[in-house]
């Protein structure tokens, strides 16, 4: 049995062998092996690249097969209950304007020395393909000052200017498990969008690194790219009822009128303050930094196309309207290059109707009370049978570090769209990597007799969300 999905990829491929045979012999072993080597990846590729109309690839598609595309699935009262639930009760997210009387400073140092700790014991490997030795590794421990984490020490507030990485330690340079691996940089957390309220919990020694909170990530950001102010201004902005939701994957901030002076670019689910919508054009707040440092705030403008007044409707229709617009977006470890991850795509969808989910794909396993769970000896068919019970559009099937977001089934087999990077698949007795490295619309038999296995054997954990 073959995966079907839907998207780009390209075909790695292993480069034959000359074996020392005369000439003539070589040439035409050679020739041959070749020759059967291509016609089967070809007829692999050929089986594994068929699609099925094109409309399942459109949201159209899944909205008509839904047996309820418009209810509301929550309302914003229910939506607010199951935000604070997730903060109050699960600890996945946090209120950063509660910090003053939550934060517990010894804890964050705990978590700063487990932190540096943990890396300095993998052996990650710089840019230049040179291991971490101790001396690398203390030299960020100074930058880090521990010694300067204060207890009890309020912490301060500031908004993101620019689009900004946030990383495990303070250092741009990356890290990375394997020599030249550049797309898996170990030391990339997430990443921070225009407008996104930070609380500052501490300072790198040489004031260039601002330790910061959110809502859903803690991590290290360069200190150019958040502006600071009083506490009740980075409120205000961060909960401003008149507000527009950005619902495409990247929209474009401009800082004139003819919106021809771009600044900067936002991601779906972002939230900024609303000031006026007029023709074309919406009018939002966006922070700016001034020349102390201090955060300011200035009109900017986004096409009205790119943004909504307020929150969605938490609806089938809705959700498979966002996740169908992400259909090959890049993929980004860690939010690395502006883009997004497996679990940062189902943050994104997710928070145009308002609802706040975990960063990281392991918390997002944990966020309703309704789960079904599988183990080692559950099969197939029984997890079939779940899959179809569940509500398309807003369940999640989980799997040891990777999460998708179920569509729905076509003839009784499930469907999913997700994030992610390649699948292998055994071809001629070898594995062969399939990349996509996008988002893409997918059964779950990708990876069926790879060592790993397919994406149903693997799938651990169904989650709905409601």
């Amino acid at each position: 049995m073959t995966g079907t999905f839907f998207g780009q990829r390209s075909l790695n491929k292993n480069v034959p062998v000359t074996f020392f045979f005369p000439p003539f012999l070589a040439k035409m072993v050679f020739m041959t092996f070749n020759l059967v080597l291509i016609f089967s990846l070809l007829l692999s590729s050929c089986v594994l690249a068929q699609e099925l109309p094109r409309s399942m690839k459109t949201a159209g598609f899944w909205i008509g097969r839904h047996p309820s595309a418009d209810a509301v699935i929550m309302t914003p009262q229910a939506i607010d209950q199951f935000n604070a639930g997730l903060r109050r009760d699960k600890k996945l997210t946090k209120d950063i304007f509660t910090l003053i009387q939550d934060l517990k400073t010894e804890n964050l140092l705990e978590d700063l020395e487990r932190t540096v700790s943990d890396i300095a014991s993998k052996g990650y490997y710089t840019a230049k393909g040179i291991k971490t030795d101790e001396d690398y590794m203390d030299e960020i421990r100074n930058n880090m000052d521990l010694g300067g984490v204060i207890t009890g020490m309020a912490p301060r507030y500031g908004l993101v200017t620019h689009f900004a990485p946030q990383r495990f330690l303070p250092v741009t340079e990356g890290l990375y498990a394997q020599i030249g691996d550049f797309a898996f940089d170990q030391l990339q957390n997430s990443a921070l969008d225009v407008g996104t309220p930070v609380a500052v919990v501490h300072t790198s020694a040489d004031g260039l690194w601002y330790y910061v909170m959110t809502d859903i990530s803690d991590g290290w950001v360069e200190a150019k790219n958040i502006a600071l102010g009083d506490f009740n201004q980075v409120k205000e902005f961060a909960q401003d009822k008149d507000f527009v939701v950005v619902i495409r994957p990247k929209a474009d901030i401009f800082l004139n009128g003819p919106m021809t002076n771009d600044d900067d670019i936002v991601r779906m689910g972002v939230r900024l303050p609303l000031v006026s919508v007029d023709a074309g054009h919406a009018t939002v707040k966006v922070p700016v930094m001034g020349p102390d440092g201090s955060l300011g705030l200035r009109q900017a403008f986004m096409d009205t196309g790119d943004v909504h007044t307020g929150f969605l409707e938490f609806t089938p229709r809705h959700i498979y309207q966002q996740a169908l617009a992400m259909l090959n977006q890049p993929y980004g470890w860690g939010d690395m290059h502006g883009e997004q991850d497996c679990s940062r795509f189902l943050q994104m969808v997710f928070a145009t109707v308002g609802i706040v989910l975990p960063r990281d794909s392991k918390d997002q396993a944990q966020v309703s009370n309704s789960a079904v769970d599988f183990d080692e000896n559950s099969d197939d068919a029984s997890k079939v049978a779940a899959m179809i019970k569940a509500p398309a559009a807003y369940t999640f099937l989980v799997l040891k570090g990777h999460i998708m977001l179920y569509l729905g089934t076509v003839d009784g087999q499930p469907y999913v769209i997700h994030e992610t990077t390649s699948y292998k698949q055994k071809i001629a007795k070898k594995e062969v990597s399939y990349d996509f490295n996008r988002v893409i619309i997918s059964d779950l038999s990708l990876g069926q007799g790879s060592k790993k296995g397919s994406l149903l054997k693997r799938v651990t954990r169904i989650v709905s969300i409601e």
